[in-house]
Parts: structure tokens; sequence; C-alpha cells
């Protein structure tokens, strides 16, 4: 689902599938691990979807404070919540993208050999890209954020069948149980200008407590 602002601005795309998908993207994504990030050319595809990137960022443990990974963070200026103690913090680094000449090749590969699926594996940097704070109190809860705002999130059938559209902060938002996981996203525009992806996770958490956290959110 493409996610768009009250103006009909696209902000970024939440893609919620079946576990059972035999499509081939949902299939590499099924066998990612944690720092993996493939680069995917499909031949058989319309066009605007022949060219794709899928990764499964590694948290990496970040020793150095909420304070100084909000300086880094100052393009974002992303919202936390309020009063609200930090127990830990874990950090996500990117992958290089693909150049459009790189690109070619795989579609070159696919048309010398007919292969209709071309793969490649992308290659990380150091570009803060997410972070991931967990939360005491309250049952306790973990806060992600990312910058990048396309997700491909794989489901049961029944967890798909509960995924419930809702709205927080003024922004489109879904809140559905994963792996005995409740979970809350949605995404909006930070006051730097910037979209970010937001998730609020906790074991046997409510819609309405998580939704709670969410609206008192704070820079």
């Amino acid at each position: 689902m493409d996610i768009k602002n009250k103006s009909g601005d696209f902000l970024g795309k939440i893609q919620m599938e079946s576990l059972e998908s035999d499509h081939v993207v949902d299939q590499i994504i099924r066998n990612l691990r944690p720092g993996d990030g493939k680069a995917i050319y499909l031949a058989n595809a319309a066009e605007t979807n022949q060219f794709t990137q899928q990764t499964n960022y590694a948290a990496v443990e970040w020793e150095h404070g909420l304070d100084q990974l909000k300086e880094m963070l100052t393009e974002w200026q992303p919202k936390f919540p309020i009063f609200a103690e930090v127990e830990r913090i874990k950090v996500y680094y990117g992958f290089d993208n693909l150049t459009p000449d790189e690109i070619e090749a795989m579609a070159e590969e696919s048309r010398i050999t007919g292969q209709q699926v071309i793969i490649r594996d992308l290659k990380p940097n150091n570009k803060l890209v997410g972070i991931r704070i967990s939360y005491q109190g309250d049952g306790g809860y973990t806060l992600q954020i990312f910058g990048t705002t396309k997700s491909r999130i794989l489901l049961s059938d029944l967890e798909l069948s509960e995924v419930k559209p809702m709205c927080v902060r003024d922004a489109e938002a879904f809140y559905f149980s994963n792996h005995g996981t409740d979970r809350l996203i949605w995404i909006e525009v930070g006051s730097g200008g910037k979209a970010l992806q937001y998730e609020l996770n906790g074991q046997k958490q409510s819609a309405a407590a998580l939704i709670q956290v969410a609206e008192r959110m704070s820079t």
C-alpha cells in the first residue's frame, strides 16, 4: 500500500505479503539473514517492477547514549517517547545502491543467458539507516525508526487477516501481531522534512497502549 500525507504526497510503501507466497522476491526475503542485501532483476515482471533491492539490516550495539545518537540524526529530527527510560540502543547501517550501469549489466546477463531472475549481493556501508531503542516500563516496548520508507512484511494468512488499519499522529498506520509480538507501524514526516518509518512493538501490547505511546512522542 502506498502511504501518502494529507496533501496526497507519496511518503512510502508498506507491503504485507503471505508467508505462503511463492513469488520469487518473497522467497528471497525469507532466506535473508541479518546483514544480507540483495539486488534482484526479474525479466518477466512489468518494466517498473523489474528491479528491486531487498535488505535485512543487522542490528549493531550503540554504546554512546541517546543524546549522541540524536546529534547524528539532526537531518531526520525524529520523535521519541517521553518520560521513558532507555534500556538498550541498537543501530542499523545500510548498503550501497546499484548504479544504473550495474542494473543494466544484470538485464544484459538475463538477455544473454535466458535466466529470468538475476541476483547480486549489495555492498554494506557505514551509513546509518535505522535505530532500535528498547524501553523499560509499561510492560516494555521497542521503537524502531528507519530513514527508508519501503517495507515488505511477511505474515501468516491468519496474521494478514487480522491487520487493522488505523490513524496515528494524523498518519495512516497498521496494527498487527507477528510471532507473538504486537506491532504498530506508520510513516510521518519529521520536523527536518524527511519521511520516516516508525514502528512500536511489544509483547501483549494492545493497539490502544501502543497508540498512547505514539501520540505522546516528541523531539
